[in-house]
């Protein structure tokens, strides 16, 4: 008997996992259709360079800041941040 039920179980286990890859693909594909598609459609037709954000200056060859080195004192030292 407990051999049946072993097997019972594992069919029904079997059968539960493909109804939620089934319901999980399904919202998936929902969910993509009506809003991840929709607004990366809006950004490539308002916004044609999405990673400028305008910091700097686009004709610079890097992106890359000078670091400004704070006053080496006590206090700094006593206050790290």
């Amino acid at each position: 008997m407990l051999v049946l039920l072993k097997a019972i179980w594992r069919g029904w286990k079997r059968v539960v996992h493909g109804i939620n890859d089934a319901i999980g693909w399904t919202l998936m594909t929902v969910v993509y259709w009506t809003t991840v598609m929709p607004v990366a459609l809006g950004f490539k037709l308002f916004r044609p360079d999405p990673i400028d954000r305008g910091l700097g200056d686009p004709d610079a060859p890097t992106a890359w800041q000078p670091m400004r080195h704070p006053r080496q004192d006590v206090r700094r030292t006593q206050r790290p941040w």
